[in-house]
């Protein structure tokens, strides 16, 4: 049997994402892994000599209307927090996630599986680009205990929160595809989550697809399996549509807390220069707070103001996130 095929579905949006992409390829190819690439943004691409398959497609099928869907995942929120002041918070609560990116992963796969199939591969490892691992000599590692039963000769995966983690997983490409149908078109996507669903359920990835492999796949150990990993994705994920949840948008962190009354903004880079705009029905402005602290209590006024749209210097012309102040808010944060 061949050795798995390296599948590397690249959305490469930045500098950094591209140094790591090609430093994971470098460690494939040196592992003798034959490297599959499909992209839907690429900066630049100089690696063709060290890869079997490199495919660019400009077409990025996102899910854009988010209002087609039923929302179902969520993920739950923890952190204290400092300023620069040494003053302290804690901040909890819960968001609905948004598996806008489904379409465009699940139309890669089943075009990868035709494309491994034509090369004669029969397994595949779909790693995402910025997995950071100790080893790339994944079949010797990770991957030590394939082919000892039934289900781990058709797909192994590390369990996650949402069922399982699709940073890295081995699978079977026949049984793949045949889990896969075409998708040309976003009706066909939503003809696939009614197969699985009976309705447009929106779950984010990983539970997608837990779903469609969870009665079939060997779960791997995760404390042994993290013994193999450095970091499970190194860069910060997002896109041109932001991320799966609107709380997010690159480096910031945003939402309304202690029921609406105040609003909160982090920023996790190291720049110091972004900057942020609200509008209310009543106001708007630049707060003078930092992006690093809480915003000042006073700027939302919940008696008469419906909503808060914040537009930061991170965001594309026009782009701005919208949030519902009529709806309940699930964020609190005390100060310590």
């Amino acid at each position: 049997m061949k050795k798995p095929a390296i599948f590397i579905d690249a959305f490469i949006s930045s500098g950094e994402k591209k140094k790591w992409f090609d430093y994971n390829i470098s460690n494939f190819v040196k592992q003798d892994h034959d490297v599959f690439i499909i992209s839907n943004k690429m900066p630049c691409f100089d690696k063709f000599d060290d890869v079997k398959y490199f495919e660019y497609d400009s077409k990025n099928r996102l899910i854009t209307d988010q209002s087609k869907y039923t929302l179902h995942s969520h993920i739950h929120w923890w952190e204290q927090l400092y300023n620069n002041t040494g003053d302290s918070w804690f901040l909890q609560g819960q968001s609905y996630t948004h598996g806008f990116t489904n379409w465009t992963i699940l139309y890669n796969l089943k075009k990868i599986c035709k494309v491994l199939k034509s090369y004669g591969y029969e397994y595949m490892i779909r790693c995402e680009y910025d997995i950071l691992l100790k080893n790339y000599d994944l079949m010797n590692t990770i991957f030590k205990d394939f082919g000892t039963n039934e289900k781990n000769k058709t797909c192994m995966v590390m369990p996650g929160e949402f069922g399982c983690v699709t940073n890295f997983f081995l699978i079977n490409v026949n049984y793949l595809d045949s889990k896969i149908p075409e998708m040309e078109s976003e009706e066909d996507y939503i003809k696939f989550l009614y197969s699985l669903y009976g309705y447009n359920l929106s779950p984010v990835f990983e539970e997608l697809f837990n779903h469609i492999i969870k009665n079939d796949c060997e779960y791997l150990n995760p404390n042994s399996t993290f013994e193999y990993i450095e970091n499970i994705g190194i860069c910060f994920s997002g896109g041109d549509v932001g991320h799966r949840h609107k709380l997010c948008y690159n480096n910031i962190f945003m939402t309304p807390v202690n029921n609406n009354t105040e609003f909160f903004m982090k920023n996790s880079s190291n720049d110091t220069n972004l900057y942020l705009e609200y509008t209310t029905e009543n106001s708007s402005g630049h707060p003078t707070s930092t992006l690093i602290s809480i915003l000042p209590g006073n700027w939302i006024k919940t008696e008469c103001s419906k909503f808060v749209q914040i537009k930061t210097s991170e965001m594309k012309i026009n782009k701005s996130v919208t949030f519902d102040l009529s709806n309940p808010c699930t964020f609190t944060m005390v100060r310590n």
